[in-house]
């Protein structure tokens, strides 16, 4: 994904544990969405088939693919990892997690007024990861965030 070109509103977290349920979910993604394609546990052919597989069925919806593995984005949970992914020069972040979410039960999500600072931190674009669905994100769109990205709210289990 180039820098200056536009990028989706919403966001499917694409991960192993929902493999299974992967290709519904994309199928029924609206039109220009996103797919954060994670899949680390998968062997590196496997991995690349399953992803060449995906950039063809998001070339004729106008989906975009981004590859965390490629560093073409970055979750980042702190300070530390907003400034390193700035180093790098990961052009869009993934901030976690904005809400309880079931992929990461024992985690806290972190505070609104924390997100905002965080979100001043970097001049990339932020999108809202961690139990948020398209309600959740009009509620904390006005910090700062550009898009919104999930699991649940794409997957039914």
């Amino acid at each position: 994904m180039k820098r200056r070109q536009t990028f989706p509103r919403q966001w499917l977290v694409a991960d192993g544990r929902f493999a299974d349920q992967l290709w519904p979910a994309v199928r029924a993604l609206p039109n220009r969405s996103g797919v954060l394609f994670l899949y680390r546990d998968l062997r590196k052919g496997e991995r690349a088939r399953t992803l060449a597989k995906l950039r063809r069925l998001a070339a004729t919806r106008g989906l975009v693919i981004v590859d965390e593995g490629a560093g073409e984005v970055a979750r980042v949970h702190d300070v530390k990892e907003i400034r390193q992914a700035g180093i790098a020069g990961v052009p869009i972040l993934f901030l976690s997690p904005m809400f309880p979410t079931r992929s990461h039960p024992g985690w806290e999500p972190i505070p609104r007024m924390r997100a905002a600072a965080l979100l001043r931190l970097t001049k990339a674009p932020v999108m809202a990861l961690g139990g948020v669905t398209d309600l959740r994100f009009r509620r904390i769109q006005r910090l700062g965030f550009s898009g919104w990205a999930a699991i649940d709210a794409w997957i039914r289990t």
